[in-house]
Formats: structure tokens, sequence, C-alpha cells
């Protein structure tokens, strides 16, 4: 199978024009919605507050979950406030997060279909749902997203797209080397300042590592999964000691608030204890579940999951069917474009299929016991979409499995398929119109308590985006 970088890009030049038009407008919206919330944020009331009290945990009162966030705040002075500072943290992870997608789909913008981009870039279930929903704005699942960028960047580094024929062999210890701080240091931060990091994205990073450890021709799965589980290791022990010895008691959780309280980092009066359960507490928002036990957090979720689970049982599967379409169209147009033949489109089909069932289905199979004890399932499953997305416009690890999985194929066929995506033209702009039309009016819910609006129509959120009062 010859592999080279095409000399003249797929998609007409148009394309090109209207790809530029799509990654501008998406980063516009994004400073007009920095503008507009920035100083609402850190100078007002308009930061989550269940999100704002989530960073503060602490150790002051022993060892517990989500606590090691509230002890770096801590290190800083006094007098600095904790809301500014939590609000200039939360913008800048978020940023950092956004600007990385936009740098991967830079990379491979000139060969995506405007179509597929626009799905890509404005789908509900990827970062329009924070755009859509404000009250997700600092949530810690942003240090997972940072921590997953930093692997593909490994990956970039270690196995360059020029080469995707070399064995493996010495790259392989390049990326474990390089991979060291992601497993040991940032993976259990991320734990330790989120116990759900673990599950939403540590089997995502295991199924890379997994993927790479097999690549070795000496390597078998066993061997592969073991050297795997051994780099992981850290993670998993990190969560270990937060799953059994993480749950505070009703007093370390007052002793935090009034340890914030007398800063002013919380409101007057939120630390009162309930006399029992939930009865009259006043706790800050993100204190109240801590001393909840799995039991607890099960009943709770299965109650307000059972008001609204049709909506949910319609919503998910749709925009996951959405995106699978459109990851089956940019792993297409990415592999076409760095290997330049050989291979027909279903060839590709057919790795698309290997690449979903891997790196999406895998990963939320694991973070299902997210969904049994806790109901934010518009953020659970943007997780899944999000790292399922940034991993398929990653290029480096689609190209360099696909390579591995089809060396020496040679399709004779190859050449009459359609460069800019993999199905019949007919198939392919009549389903990628439907899920454009679907990104404008599909708003996935943060939760759903009592209702759940899911359709809106595109005018208002563009009404809220020009609102300038």
């Amino acid at each position: 199978m010859a592999l080279s970088k095409r000399d003249s890009p797929d998609i007409p030049q148009p394309g090109f024009t209207i790809n530029k038009i799509l990654l501008i407008t998406f980063c516009a919206v994004w400073i007009r919605n920095l503008l507009f919330w920035f100083f609402k944020d850190a100078f007002g009331t308009s930061l989550n507050y269940w999100a704002f009290t989530d960073w503060l945990i602490d150790y002051s009162q022993g060892f517990i979950r989500r606590g090691l966030s509230g002890e770096i705040w801590r290190l800083f002075p006094s007098g600095m406030s904790r809301l500014e500072m939590v609000a200039i943290f939360s913008w800048v992870l978020i940023l950092a997060v956004v600007l990385g997608y936009v740098r991967l789909l830079v990379r491979s913008y000139k060969n995506i279909h405007p179509l597929t981009l626009f799905g890509l870039l404005f789908m509900p279930s990827l970062f329009f749902f924070y755009l859509h929903d404000h009250n997700a704005i600092g949530r810690k699942e942003t240090l997972g997203y940072v921590v997953m960028l930093i692997h593909l960047l490994v990956i970039e580094k270690s196995f360059p797209l020029g080469d995707l024929l070399t064995p493996v062999g010495g790259k392989l210890r390049h990326y474990i080397y390089r991979l060291l701080p992601v497993t040991v240091l940032f993976l259990p931060v991320t734990i330790l300042i989120h116990e759900g990091n673990f599950l939403l994205f540590v089997p995502l990073h295991a199924m890379i590592t997994l993927t790479f450890m097999r690549m070795e021709s000496q390597s078998g799965f066993l061997r592969a999964a073991s050297l795997t589980g051994l780099l992981y290791l850290p993670a998993a022990v990190t969560f270990g000691a937060v799953y059994l010895t993480g749950t505070p008691a009703y007093q370390a959780l007052l002793g935090i608030c009034n340890n914030w309280l007398a800063v002013g980092a919380v409101r007057e009066g939120a630390c009162v204890l309930p006399p029992e359960g939930l009865s009259g507490s006043t706790l800050p928002a993100a204190l109240i579940p801590m001393q909840w036990s799995l039991a607890k957090a099960v009943s709770i979720t299965r109650m307000v999951i059972s008001r609204n689970w049709q909506a949910w049982l319609i919503t998910l599967p749709v925009l996951g069917a959405m995106l699978w379409y459109l990851v089956r169209q940019v792993v297409y147009a990415v592999l076409r474009f760095n290997i330049k033949q050989g291979f027909s489109s279903q060839t590709t089909i057919r790795y698309t299929g290997l690449f979903f069932r891997k790196y999406f289905l895998v990963p939320v199979l694991f973070s299902l016991p997210i969904y049994f004890t806790a109901y934010d399932y518009g953020r659970w499953f943007t997780i899944a979409c999000v790292n399922f997305s940034i991993l398929a416009v990653s290029a480096n690890l689609p190209c360099r499995e696909f390579a591995h999985h089809n060396k020496g194929a040679d399709d004779a066929d190859a050449a009459d398929d359609p460069p800019g995506h993999a199905d019949h033209w007919l198939i392919f702009y009549g389903v990628s119109a439907l899920i454009c039309i679907l990104a404008l009016i599909i708003w996935l819910p943060h939760y759903c308590l009592f209702n759940c609006e899911i359709i809106h129509s595109p005018l208002e959120f563009l009404s809220f985006m020009y609102d300038v009062r």
C-alpha cells in the first residue's frame, strides 16, 4: 500500500472558503460568549454556584474526594477572590480545549467536506453544549479534555504522519516515555480533583495506548494489555483510594464550608447542617451530595431519570448516530488525504466501524456507573462525544492504526471512490443536510429535573448572542 501526502487537496476551492468561514464563525461565537459572560462570572453571580463550590472542596478536614482543587486554592492569599480565580481558571481551561480542537481541525480542514465540518463544529453534543448551557462552564471535565489533548500531542510527536509504514519499534518506546507524565501525574491529579474523571477518561486513554502496544509485532494481546495496565496503574490506585476512603461525614463538610465562609468565598448563612438527610440543608450546592452513599446516589438518579427517560432514550441515540456518521466521513477524508492510494471506501467504512466501537462504545460502556449514580446525562454524553470527535480529527491516531491494519492491501477500485465522502453522493448530502438541520434546533439538556426542553428555535441562540443589554 503506497502512502504519501496528496499533491492537491480533495475539496474544491469553494469548499476551502466555506470551511474557513465556518471555523472563523465558530471562534467568533466563542469570543462573543467570552465577552458576554466573563465579567458576569468573575465579578457577579453568573458562574454556576455548584461548579464554583465544587472547586472549593479541600482537605482541611481530612482526605476526601474532590479535595485537591480546594487545597490548591487555599495556597493563594486569603485576600484574593476565589470566585474571580475559579472563573478565570474555568474560562482559561475551556478556551484552551476549544483552541486545541480548532488546531486539530485546521490541520485537516482543507480535506473535510463543509457539511461534515459544520456538524463537527455546531453539533449540540460537542463544544456547543457549553455555549447552549452556561451552567456547564466551569465543570471539571475540562481538565480531562486538556489531558486528552496532551495525549494526542504525544502521539503526534511520537508517530508522525510522514512515516506511517515505519514499524512502531523504537517509536513505541518514545511514546511510552512521553506518556509517563500523563499516566503518573496528570490523570491521578484529575481524579483527585473529581473522581468521575477516571471512568470518563481513563478507559479511553487505555484503549489508545493498547492500540499502539498491539502494533508492536512481538506483542500479543495479553502482553500489550499487561503493559497498558501497568502504565495506568497509578490512575487506578488513585481512584481506588478515593472510592474507598473519600466519602466525608456531614461534620467534615461543615468544617470545609466554615473555612471558605471565613474568607468570603461562600454566601452568608450557607453553612448549616440539616437535622437528618437533606432536610433543611443550606450547605453550598456541591457539598450536599458529597456524603451520599452509593445506594442513595443511585436512588436519587433513578427518581430523576424516571421522569424524562423517554426524552433521553430518543435524544442520545439520535445524537450518537449523527456523530457516528460525521466521524465516518471525517476519518475517510483524513485517510484519503494522508494515504494516497491503495484502499477503497468499503475498506474505510469497515475501519470506521472498528474506530467507533473502540473509541466510543467501549468508553461509554466503562462510564455507565456514572449514568447510574449521577443524573447529568447531557454532560456525560457530551464528554464521550467530544473525546470521540477529538480522536477522529487528530489524524495521527486513525492514520497510523489504519495503515497498520491494512499494510500490504491494494484495492484496484480505490480510484473510483469519491474523494470527499465515504457514501454515494445522494446519501451523503441527504444525511448531512439532516444532521445540519438537527444541529441547529436540538439543544442537549444538562439534566432534566421536571421537564426536558430539547427542541429550540435557532433564532433563540442568535438572539442571546447579539443581546447587548
